[in-house]
């Protein structure tokens, strides 16, 4: 490992194999700008998962068991997530866990979702400001209430800590958290319930 945990070199690949939930998958490599490890800017590659959890069958529903298996002791009431990677997966886990509605925090406002509060999210994978939003019927819905913030990928933490205000702001308790994967250096193995581990390349 260089510059810290799940942190590697990268040497031209084009893929990056993984085992998740008993299933093999083969990531392509993309490139996604740079980043600072060690206070040193390099060029940066993440194996992209977005083919799995925006359409893969199997592959969502296999996380999604798996994921659920790690939550339920907390025994949350609500599941939340960032729209839009992760959507399929917590409408998995909910369905697992007999959770009757999700809460997506939406990247954009749309016309019917009258008050809304707001967060900026700075994530390694988008290019320039990002915000999640929750309208006024999340917020009352997820009031008082036990949530797990579900995600597919937690690397840099950014989107996890914008749910968690969100949270704050609509006074719900976040029994835990949970993503299939950890990546990059920046998290620790036990903020995040996962079920596997994704190096970020660089060069």
């Amino acid at each position: 490992m260089l510059g810290g945990k799940r942190v590697v070199k990268y040497n031209g690949e084009a893929t990056y194999s993984i085992t998740i939930a008993g299933l093999e998958r083969i990531l392509p490599i993309i490139e996604i700008g740079e980043i600072m490890v060690n206070n040193s800017r390099f060029k940066a590659y993440i194996a992209s998962d977005s083919e799995l959890v925006l359409g893969d069958v199997e592959f969502i529903s296999a996380a999604s068991r798996e994921l659920a298996n790690l939550i339920r002791i907390h025994n949350p009431e609500v599941i939340v997530t960032p729209e839009a990677k992760a959507i399929a997966l917590a409408y998995g886990v909910s369905r697992e866990l007999g959770i009757a509605r999700f809460i997506v925090a939406r990247k954009s406002v749309k016309a019917y979702m009258g008050k809304y509060v707001h967060v900026k999210v700075n994530s390694i994978t988008t290019k320039g400001d990002q915000f999640l939003f929750l309208d006024s019927y999340a917020m009352r819905y997820i009031n008082n209430k036990d949530v797990c913030i579900v995600d597919d990928v937690v690397s840099t933490g950014s989107t996890i800590n914008a749910l968690e205000e969100l949270m704050k702001a609509s006074n719900a308790r976040i029994a835990c958290k949970a993503a299939v994967w950890i990546e990059g250096p920046w998290v620790n193995d036990d903020e995040v319930l996962h079920l596997g581990e994704l190096p970020i390349f660089i060069a």
